[in-house]
């Protein structure tokens, strides 16, 4: 059983949200453009990459062009988001699984060189395990690379559930996961646990306009420089990078 019923749940009532989302999201991200940079600095190519929590593929697909040899294995426990990733991805090179982030038991132990999770760790109950499976598969030396909400600036945490009536699942009073975690939290996830690891603070660099829709994500300007806002939260993102 999955500790994010809740999130899987909210999931299939916006199915067709979420496939539409999916589908238009292949544009290269600017957070994309930052994990490229990323990883170009950190030395060699991988040759084997788990991208887990995988959406449609996009992060995949991009990652092709730069590792044209790499064997990919794609995971996600929302079918419909897998059916999107394997009509962008094919089947050359690409392997696809139903896997359960705090599990992940379709994955063996030191299976990869680099290791993905995108915008997702902020929706999980318990991203602690999470991290743990995914040092569990990474091969030693290898990378794992995840971007969510961090609180870079204060040793705070927010644990919180949000329910957004401008969807389907919030029309039926559910409820999900919606965390920030500060740099204290991500030493205690890590200790003993990985040789290295680095935070990196991602701002945007392009304004995102405000649709009035209820997660949606836009920016705010000011006098102190540029805010993402989602969800009522000012997003604190950054990309986790972790040496096992």
């Amino acid at each position: 059983m999955s500790k994010d019923e809740a999130y899987l749940s909210m999931l299939r009532a916006n199915s067709a949200l979420t496939a539409a989302y999916h589908t238009k999201s292949v544009v290269k991200t600017e957070q994309q453009k930052d994990l490229e940079r990323l990883l170009n600095a950190s030395g060699v190519p991988p040759s084997s990459i788990a991208d887990l929590a995988c959406g449609g593929g996009a992060l995949s697909h991009h990652l092709k062009a730069l590792y044209p040899q790499a064997r990919f294995t794609l995971c996600d426990l929302d079918p419909v988001a897998l059916g999107i990733a394997r009509k962008l991805n094919g089947e050359d090179g690409f392997t696809y699984g139903s896997e359960d982030l705090n599990l992940l038991t379709g994955l063996a132990d030191n299976s990869f060189d680099l290791v993905c999770c995108w915008q997702t760790l902020l929706a999980l109950v318990d991203a602690q395990t999470a991290i743990r499976q995914m040092l569990r598969i990474t091969k030693p030396g290898g990378r794992i690379f995840a971007s969510s909400l961090f609180n870079l600036d204060h040793d705070v945490d927010l644990r919180t559930q949000l329910r957004d009536h401008t969807l389907p699942s919030g029309a039926q009073g559910q409820w999900v996961s919606y965390n920030t975690f500060s740099r204290r939290t991500v030493a205690e996830w890590l200790d003993g646990h990985a040789s290295a690891y680095e935070l990196h603070r991602f701002t945007p660099g392009i304004d995102i306009h405000n649709t009035g829709n209820g997660l949606g994500t836009f920016t705010v300007n000011g006098e102190r420089g540029r805010l993402q806002i989602s969800g009522g939260f000012l997003m604190n993102w950054a990309i986790l990078e972790i040496v096992k």
